[in-house]
């Protein structure tokens, strides 16, 4: 069992190298195997698969993500999120719906992250509310 306090800072890190888009740190957070499940369901299987995820995602929209609170008790660690994309350019197969440039998407969802020692060994994301904000024609 981790320190709690511990891996709460470590998430707060693994955030801000989120935000960064720091491919490489990200993934020194996954364990080997790791499991994500998506807001949409989608799962993605292995470090290597959820962060050419992120780049692609992040190659048409700019994604930001607030952390609003972050408990663990040193098994697992939940988090209330706050996301925000804002497209860059036409994203017709982006994983909440079409987005044209322009197009911004708050998302507020919660997030469980299974601790394997200082990594995450499983995540499973839930999307509670979305607000699309449509740029004008």
């Amino acid at each position: 069992m981790g320190d709690p306090a511990a891996d709460v800072a470590r998430f707060r890190a693994y955030m801000a190298a989120f935000n960064a888009r720091d491919y490489d740190a990200l993934a020194g957070y996954y364990a080997e195997d790791i499991v994500l499940v998506i807001g949409n369901g989608t799962e993605l299987r292995g470090r290597r698969a959820i962060v050419e995820f992120y780049a692609a995602v992040n190659g048409a929209t700019t994604r930001t993500i607030e952390i609003v609170e972050a408990l663990s008790d040193g098994i697992l660690l939940s988090a209330e999120l706050r996301s925000e994309f804002l497209a860059v350019a036409d994203a017709p197969d982006f994983t909440s719906g079409p987005m044209r440039k322009g197009d911004r998407l708050a998302i507020n969802s919660f997030a469980f992250y299974d601790l394997a020692g200082d990594r995450y060994a499983r995540i499973r994301a839930a999307t509670f509310r979305r607000n699309w904000m449509r740029a004008s024609v």
